[in-house]
């Protein structure tokens, strides 16, 4: 922060120059907002997103303003989603899978309403598809699917009493990834 104000004061040496962090975490922020030491006294603002209302980015123009919002204090979330869907299906389809990947990624912040979008989405059979590919990238998917395959790979090996080989090859995964998940099972 210090580096940024020197070459912010530098760039503009007659603007006030007033520095926040903004922090998206999932928790309450516990980073120091202040340097000293001998001969410097530095400090800047640290502000939790999710204690900023989120209205003026839901009534913004800008669909960035109304994902980025998700990380605010969102008081109803389902609404919040209903009312993001009814915007991203007026966009083309590759348009609206690009602001889709925004969300989920935004959402990688906060977990459980990453769990609850995917429940909204279920339930209300709304028309905003989360497509194989944002899966596949997302770290979030990726381990609720790996958590399913260990899974399937236990019953196979207990019940079936299936090989590794084989239980790779039904689940198209690595014979080392089944050996590993049967070993965890032991």
């Amino acid at each position: 922060m210090l580096e940024y104000y020197l070459l912010l004061k530098k760039r503009y040496p007659d603007k006030p120059i007033k520095q926040m962090v903004l922090y998206v975490g999932d928790g309450k922020p516990n980073m120091p907002n202040i340097l000293e030491t001998d001969n410097l006294r530095f400090n800047y603002e640290i502000r939790d997103i999710k204690d900023i209302e989120c209205k003026k980015l839901l009534e913004s123009d800008s669909l960035e303003d109304k994902i980025l919002a998700v990380l605010c204090k969102v008081e109803d979330f389902e609404e919040y989603i209903f009312e993001l869907t009814k915007e991203l299906l007026k966009l083309p389809e590759k348009q609206r899978a690009d602001y889709i990947r925004k969300l989920l990624i935004a959402l990688n912040y906060r977990p459980k309403l990453k769990e609850k979008l995917v429940s909204i989405l279920e339930e209300r059979d709304m028309p905003l598809t989360i497509t194989e590919e944002m899966i596949k990238n997302d770290p979030f998917f990726k381990k609720g699917k790996e958590e399913t395959k260990k899974e399937d790979i236990k019953n196979l090996y207990k019940k079936l009493k299936l090989s590794p080989k084989q239980i790779a090859e039904i689940l198209d995964v690595s014979v080392e990834f089944v050996e590993k998940v049967v070993k965890e099972k032991e």
